[in-house]
């Protein structure tokens, strides 16, 4: 039997990576659009307004981009490292780490590059290609660690549950057909 939390297809391959975009973009992208520009608890309702403008494309971002480059990127990675007779969790928890790790990694310059340019579109504010990279190196490991633990503990294993009931529901419609 296949395992149930995992997707058994392309079309579940799509609602897991949209279930662990939404979580994470919203989350993630919360957090640093949120700490980054400088809110506080007097300008939540600004804070709200603009990451509702913000979010869409940074969801949009990150699910493509996990669909893609990163879980092409990831996938020969775990299939080079792993042995088949490896568990389930272990590729679970591998996999996860390298997306992390390759996700952050992009989205530590592409999520501030479309902060600025929202903020351009907005006020007019300059977009400052050069001191995005020169922060990178100071901001990526914080966003490292945020992704690893939304990863970990709310995105993956939601998307894992997901995965589970549509696996259930299918099983018992096969048993009872």
């Amino acid at each position: 039997m296949e395992e149930l939390r995992l997707p058994w297809s392309n079309k579940e391959g799509i609602l897991f990576g949209c279930v662990i975009a939404f979580l994470s973009s919203l989350i993630i992208g919360g957090y640093n659009l949120y700490f980054n520009v400088g809110y506080g608890p007097d300008r939540l309702v600004d804070f709200v307004c603009d990451f509702l403008i913000v979010w869409p494309i940074i969801f949009l971002i990150a699910f493509i981009l996990s669909n893609t480059v990163v879980g092409w990127i990831a996938g020969k990675f775990v299939r080079r490292f792993m042995a088949p007779t490896d568990s389930t969790n272990t590729y679970i928890c591998f996999n996860l780490i390298m997306c992390v790790l390759l996700m952050s990694v992009i989205l530590t310059f592409v999520g501030g590059l479309v902060g600025e340019t929202v903020a351009y579109l907005m006020s007019g504010a300059e977009i400052d290609v050069a001191g995005l990279l020169e922060s990178w190196p100071s901001i990526w490991p914080r966003n490292f660690c945020i992704a690893f633990w939304v990863e970990m503990l709310i995105a993956q294993p939601a998307a894992r549950r997901v995965m589970v009931m549509i696996h259930r529901r299918k099983l018992a419609r096969a048993g009872g057909a």
